[in-house]
């Protein structure tokens, strides 16, 4: 079978929208205008926009029949090979839609679903996008086999060749659900590992809405070199880095797939295992779009983090991209959200590299005195039979003083207090606590 049969390619699409009676004017026109952004990322051409106001959805069609006589017109006129529909459809009406206008359809799920295929790069990513996709086909299989039934004609048949097609589909996708979804388990297991060996270290997470700067965020903060595009979904996996090799403890940057509004159940599902790292987090760095809709890019995280049971865990919000908005809108956010950081990332400017340099200092530090403003001290006596302990102590802790005296070792230690309770246990009766 043939796993991409519902995601051929295409290059002129018009974008559909309904706009039902609960949805803003607004909140319409900005998710179309990022679907167009979705169809960009595809490298397809947006040849027009139709939007429908309706009472309530066709439920054979989505659509009403009229408004469909206006699309299907303007399809054959503007040579359209595809339609891009703002809305989530049922396997029933996309086949309706198809038929009706004798074009490819995609819902707003495909077309994201699309998207992640294309940029999936490394194992975990290309076993998450598979499941999803899978998991997205199999109730969609009906009607791709009808051609086969019609060429197949005559009379009595108990089966046409159609049918036992998607049988046959539908055993090679359940079977390939279970597969994948084996192998996630596996690559889970992994994942669980490498999180037990940075036990010891402060996990800071990324998060925000696709193409609002993290992947560039990261780079600057960690001195890496991630990849960077002007693209939505650019970044799928997630990436960990060293924020500052001297600070004790450590603390770890991971870079997150970005959020989007109405993104798609499947997604969230199959890629659970990579946002993880977002409920493990100690401290999430939420970046924004400040020249974008704000309030939109808020809801959307909100939303995905308390799917994700993730609401709970501090969050320093980081607007990005200051340089686009005018000096009164700066000024209003500022007010709005006084603990927020606002950064520019744009190397162009006059003195830009001299500006970033500082934007991103600032930030660092911000993070950094998130967790020294959470730390607790505490003095310790080593013994010096025990004195191999030394490098537990300087992995979980930061030690502010040491003093080698008679009866034993004299320590000042400073960390969270998470570490200082494992730090006791991994110690045990081999130090007296003096404080």
């Amino acid at each position: 079978m043939d796993d991409n049969r519902l995601f051929n390619n295409w290059k002129r699409a018009l974008l559909i929208s309904l706009h039902l009676p609960h949805r803003a004017n607004t909140e319409v026109l900005s998710s179309l205008e990022e679907l167009s952004s979705l169809a960009y990322t595809l490298g397809g051409e947006v040849a027009g926009q139709i939007i429908q106001a309706r009472a309530q959805i066709h439920p054979a069609y989505f659509f009403g029949k009229g408004k469909l006589n206006e699309i299907k017109n303007f399809i054959q006129n503007e040579s359209v090979d595809a339609v891009l529909v703002d809305n989530p459809l049922s396997p029933k009406q996309t086949q309706n839609l198809e038929e009706f206008l004798e074009c490819e359809i995609l819902d707003r799920t495909q077309v994201i679903l699309k998207i992640f295929a294309k940029n999936a790069r490394t194992s975990e990513a290309k076993l998450q996008i598979g499941l999803a996709q899978s998991e997205y086909l199999l109730p969609r299989l009906v009607g791709l086999w009808k051609h086969l039934d019609r060429e197949r004609g005559g009379i009595g048949a108990s089966r046409g060749t159609g049918e036992k097609q998607i049988e046959k589909d539908r055993q090679f996708l359940r079977d390939r659900i279970t597969r994948l979804k084996g192998q996630l388990k596996r690559v889970e297991k992994e994942r669980n590992t490498q999180k037990q060996r940075r036990s010891n270290c402060l996990q800071v997470s990324l998060i925000g809405y696709t193409n609002a700067g993290k992947s560039t965020i990261m780079n600057l903060l960690t001195n890496s070199s991630l990849l960077v595009e002007d693209r939505l979904f650019a970044t799928l996996d997630s990436t960990t880095r060293l924020l500052d090799k001297d600070s004790r403890p450590k603390v770890l940057l991971s870079d997150t797939v970005g959020f989007i509004s109405q993104l798609p159940h499947e997604l969230v599902a199959a890629f659970r295992s990579t946002l993880v790292t977002v409920k493990d987090a100690d401290l999430l760095l939420q970046i924004i779009d400040a020249s974008d809709d704000i309030d939109e890019h808020l809801k959307t995280t909100s939303e995905v983090l308390s799917d994700l049971d993730a609401s709970c865990i501090p969050i320093i919000k980081v607007f990005n991209k200051i340089d686009q908005v005018s000096a009164t809108r700066l000024m209003m956010m500022e007010k709005l959200f006084p603990d927020a950081v606002f950064i520019s990332v744009i190397k162009g400017e006059n003195n830009g590299l001299e500006k970033t340099s500082t934007y991103v200092e600032n930030l660092r530090n911000k993070i950094l005195s998130f967790f020294d403003q959470r730390m607790k001290s505490m003095t310790i006596r080593l013994d010096y039979q025990h004195s191999q302990q030394l490098a537990n102590i300087y992995e979980w802790s930061r030690v502010d003083n040491i003093d080698y005296q008679e009866e034993g070792i004299l320590l000042t230690l400073t960390a969270v207090p998470n570490n200082l309770e494992l730090l006791r246990h991994r110690l045990g009766a081999n130090f007296t606590e003096l404080n």
